[in-house]
């Protein structure tokens, strides 16, 4: 029930978002309704988190709707970030498509060059089917189910970097809509070649690495890449023949329309089976997430209702390069305390937004922020999932990103203050 719920989310959200004329609050009700029909699928700090941003946002908004807000925040709050989720769930969708191995030869290069092509390789492919590459990768570079050090370092840089610019990751959909009026284009412009200069520190650390030689990559090749390709020209294409229509619905209903045809069309009978069950098996397990992004719209709402109903207002005389990496050092040192990038981003959102001219330099953080704070971050889910299921060492991976931190926040400055000249 709870997947075909979701199922029911994604179409709806969609209507909503052609047809102005559709409630949108429809959608939002079957999220709040999957929601608690997933419940059980929190687990440990994910259940705390999603239950004291919930707790945060209800207070906000008694609060502020006692005190004379405007009844708007509660409709936020109920609307429940549905076109993220819709996105979230859509995209998921496209693991149909890279459930397979990348590439199904049994070779087994190793070697600087091997490494490299295993990083850039993961880090197009994590652009578009996110988590589940590090399934993909992982479990073909374990050794008895473990990977080393530079292995892990090169599958989580490789991801992590993808949340600078994909239009497929969950990053951008919040950086989109808590940063209303941010353009994907001017996003993807300048997050690019940040992305491109955080991979080439990468593969000089990689290049570095005393066991480099000896190390297990992934047999990529450029056929195994087709599929980020395809999909990112299919998302510049419509979002230039449908500008009115925003990216995050583009993205969903390609993800959505594109990835069960195709397995359909290549194994018949087995491709809908597999669709089914991943609409059965598949989407129920993205509960957790989806109780987080509706914690965050809660959570949002309610700080926001609570500050207008006292008149504070986050001012800047200036709200320009310098200011927006002061707010991304601050986000990132959150992260590495555990706080969620959603929580981050939804709350940071709600403060300053109000407070810019340039909505575009807030979601340029927003994504640096989610990206950097994933690579670093014990807590986050990538490095969980990389602990856990490898047994690689949070303590290795922060040494080994000791110097990725500075490099990458000087990046980022260098990316602000390239944006504020140029694009601005």
């Amino acid at each position: 029930m709870a997947g075909w719920t979701l199922v029911g989310v994604i179409f709806l959200a969609i209507t909503a978002a052609l047809y102005d004329a559709w409630p949108a609050w429809s959608a939002g009700a079957l999220v709040w309704f999957a929601a608690l029909l997933l419940l059980g699928s929190l687990k440990g700090p994910q259940r705390w988190q999603v239950r004291a941003m919930f707790a945060t946002g209800v207070i906000g908004l008694c609060l502020g709707l006692l005190r004379g807000a405007d009844w708007l925040y509660l409709r936020q709050a109920l609307d429940a970030n549905q076109t993220v989720i819709a996105m979230l769930m859509g995209v998921s969708f496209l693991r149909l498509v890279g459930s397979a191995p990348v590439d199904g030869s049994d070779d087994r290069p190793t070697g600087k060059s091997a490494l490299i092509r295993t990083l850039l390789g993961g880090h197009l492919i994590g652009s578009v089917i996110n988590m589940s590459t590090i399934a993909i990768l992982g479990d073909r570079l374990s050794q008895a189910g473990r990977l080393s050090a530079l292995q892990a370092l090169v599958i989580l840089r490789g991801f992590s970097t993808a949340a600078f610019w994909s239009p497929f990751f969950a990053a951008m959909g919040i950086a989109l809509i808590s940063a209303p009026g941010a353009h994907l284009a001017t996003l993807v412009t300048v997050g690019l070649p940040a992305a491109a200069a955080a991979l080439a520190f990468t593969v000089w650390q990689i290049s570095r690495h005393p066991e480099v030689d000896h190390t297990l990559g992934y047999p990529m090749h450029l056929g195994s890449l087709w599929l980020p390709m395809l999909l990112a020209v299919l998302v510049m294409a419509a979002h230039r023949w449908w500008p009115d229509v925003s990216v995050l619905t583009l993205v969903t209903m390609i993800a959505v329309l594109f990835a069960p045809l195709w397995v359909t069309l290549r194994q018949g009978r087995a491709g809908v089976g597999a669709t089914l069950d991943h609409i059965q098996l598949g989407l129920p397990r993205l509960g957790g997430e989806v109780s987080l992004f509706l914690a965050a719209a809660v959570m949002a709402a309610g700080v926001a209702a609570t500050l207008a109903s006292f008149n504070v207002e986050v001012r800047f005389e200036h709200f320009g390069a310098n200011q927006a990496f002061a707010v991304l050092v601050i986000m990132i040192g959150l992260a590495m305390i555990g706080m969620h990038p959603v929580t981050t981003v939804a709350l940071a959102g709600s403060l300053l937004m109000p407070a810019i001219d340039d909505p575009n330099l807030l979601g340029l953080v927003f994504l640096m922020s989610w990206s950097l704070g994933v690579a670093l971050s014990p807590f986050s889910g990538i490095q969980l999932a990389l602990q856990s299921r490898y047994g690689v060492s949070a303590r290795t991976l922060l040494r080994l990103n000791r110097l990725y931190a500075p490099t990458v926040l000087a990046i980022d400055f260098i990316a602000l203050h390239a944006y504020q000249l140029w694009l601005a």
